[in-house]
């Protein structure tokens, strides 16, 4: 059961009977700046447009054309799309990352950055210097004869990274429109503070390089719940934009005690840095001169990334605002409700399928002192837990994954293997489709099946079967539970429309229902 009796009756009493017309001017919007009181007012506009559906993420979508995605057919010629309303498709298993770039990056903060950190006496030059293990005489004779390799091939397989250093660059994502698209860029950051495990910490600077795509120079407020998202944010005590003879635009912000600057190129990339030298652990602040530090930001030089993956959107999906991953607001309540969730969960799948069980849940984002999010990132609030149940023909319970998914920040519908957002469900492999179910929700199921041959290469004698059931079922009042459970049978014991049905049946989750995320101002 909800906290609250009826949390979708507030929603349906603000919508309009005659609602207007959704379309809005998004150009106007962007050149005004993104203020969070006009983005308040397009997002409300745009609810009351599409109506209570929207909000609560049911969206009677057909597979074949589902909008929103990025565009396949690149433009046409003299067409180039529009780098704000852009992004890149979800990298691969790798990650996104390219070492020459991410190391040009790295020796270019360290010579404009690191004068600045060495100087609040927090640092040493050894701490911007990036450590390679060296294999010894001995351990490279022994795998080249192991291995049948040279000692110079052998010498490069040993070799690796033992210490990155401070300011040391890597590709970064982050979703563009809860992850409709991708946004790509090169981060680095600093952090002080920390104990002998690595946590506990702060950031003091932040470094970010982006590549165009997803991102305007508009300023405004800065974080993932705003798309295009916003290079850098005029709130502040000070704000100055500079443009300058090279073709660069300088911007630079003072708020207290942090600092901002960023710079945009004339190749449409950017460059953003932060410098929060605040007092928060009773150190005294860590200063740093705002000329210089803006001077070590025009320093950085302009790079050619590449952007051969860049696809503008077709269209931008209305996604309910979503919640910040810093804020902790729901933790009180939410380790509670996912714990009586779980029990209400299990007493109704045991009553469905006797021998059923859940396990003890946990609550997403989890807390990681050693990984501290960053300012604006966004994340969806889950319930997670694990369990099992018996299935025919199974000589031992079948495990599985059963997500409770909170409102805000997702819609109902299919995700393409290109994206991770802001559709809760994903369609990579296999059939997917979707139904009415009981209680006015609607399920998504997508159902793989697998015939992998034989490998011998891989010692994989035989050829064999995979098959994997994931159902999400999105209630009227905004949130969603999904079960996924993995089989190596194709004869196995339980179909998709049986697993439905069992899905169909849990039963909401516990929650405060009156929570509404905080946008980033």
């Amino acid at each position: 059961m909800n906290l609250q009796d009826d949390p979708g009756a507030v929603l349906r009493e603000l919508m309009p009977e005659q609602p207007p017309s959704g379309s809005f001017d998004l150009d106007r919007i962007v050149s005004d700046g993104y203020k969070a009181r006009r983005r308040h007012r397009a997002a409300l506009a745009s609810a009351a447009a599409t109506g209570v559906a929207a909000i609560a993420g049911v969206l009677a979508l057909s597979i074949a054309g589902l909008p929103g995605f990025l565009v396949d057919d690149p433009p046409a010629a003299g067409e180039d799309p529009d780098p704000a309303l852009s992004g890149y498709p979800m990298p691969g298993e790798e990650g996104f990352s390219d070492e020459e770039t991410a190391q040009a990056l790295t020796d270019a903060a360290r010579d404009a950055f690191a004068p600045l950190l060495l100087e609040t006496g927090l640092f040493q030059e050894s701490d911007f210097t990036t450590v390679m293990y060296e294999p010894t005489a001995q351990e490279i004779q022994e795998y080249a004869e192991e291995h049948g390799v040279s000692p110079e091939e052998a010498a490069q397989d040993l070799q690796y990274v033992a210490d990155r250093g401070e300011l040391a660059f890597s590709g970064h994502t982050s979703p563009g429109n809860y992850g409709q698209v991708q946004l790509y860029s090169y981060l680095a950051s600093v952090q002080i503070g920390l104990d002998e495990e690595g946590a506990g910490g702060r950031v003091l600077l932040d470094v970010e390089a982006l590549l165009p795509g997803g991102w305007t120079d508009e300023p405004g407020p800065t974080g993932e719940q705003y798309f295009p998202q916003h290079l850098i944010d005029d709130d502040a005590d000070e704000f100055e934009r500079t443009g300058l003879d090279d073709g660069r635009v300088l911007y630079t912000a003072a708020d207290g005690c942090e600092l901002h600057a960023a710079v945009v190129y004339p190749n449409g990339s950017g460059l953003r840095a932060s410098w929060d030298g605040c007092d928060v652990d009773g150190h005294g602040e860590v200063a740093v001169d705002a000329g210089r530090f803006a001077d070590a930001v025009l320093a950085m030089p302009e790079t050619d990334f590449d952007t051969a993956d860049l696809h503008g959107v077709g269209e931008v999906v209305d996604v309910p605002p979503g919640w910040l991953a810093s804020d902790d607001s729901w933790r009180p309540w939410a380790e509670d409700g996912a714990l009586a969730t779980a029990v209400d969960a299990g007493t109704v799948l045991a009553d469905r399928v006797p021998g059923a069980v859940v396990f003890e849940p946990w609550v997403m984002p989890e807390l990681d002192p050693a990984d501290p999010v960053r300012d604006g990132e966004v994340a969806l609030r889950e319930y997670v837990m694990n369990g099992e149940m018996p299935v025919e023909g199974e000589s031992s319970p079948v495990p599985f994954d059963l997500v409770y998914t909170l409102p805000g920040g997702w819609v109902a519908g299919f995700g393409d293997a290109d994206a991770d957002g802001p559709y809760l469900s994903d369609c990579r492999r296999g059939d997917c489709t979707e139904a009415g179910v009981g209680g006015g929700g609607t399920a998504y199921v997508a159902e793989t099946r697998v015939e992998h041959d034989a490998d011998p290469e891989m010692g994989i004698d035989e050829p064999w079967f995979e098959g994997e059931y994931e159902v999400t079922v999105v209630d009227p009042d905004g949130w969603a539970v999904m079960m996924r459970i993995s089989f190596q049978d194709p004869d196995f014991g339980l179909t998709a429309e049986e697993l439905t049905a069992i899905v169909a049946a849990l039963p909401a989750p516990v929650y405060d229902a009156d929570a509404e995320p905080v946008l980033a101002e």
